[in-house]
């Protein structure tokens, strides 16, 4: 599952690099996420490329998007 937005992916890279063993976790957060991810998943967020994402995506943009999805079933 790719990352959508450039901020999910960069803290995406972090949670990896934490189950590689490569950083000690730089917050709760991400010690908290790595712990309850596989490192495969981790992986697949933390490879997504930046071109086309946006910055960030807002609540309101991923409400938006499960309703289409849910639509197109």
């Amino acid at each position: 599952m790719p990352a959508v937005s450039k901020a999910q992916q960069r803290f995406m890279g972090m949670v990896h690099a934490v189950k590689k063993g490569d950083m000690p976790a730089p917050s709760a957060e991400v010690a908290q996420a790595a712990a309850s991810m596989k490192k495969g998943d981790a992986k697949d967020f933390a490879s997504t490329k930046h071109k086309g994402l946006p910055e960030k995506k807002s609540f309101n943009d991923f409400t938006k998007d499960s309703r289409e999805a849910k639509n197109k079933k």
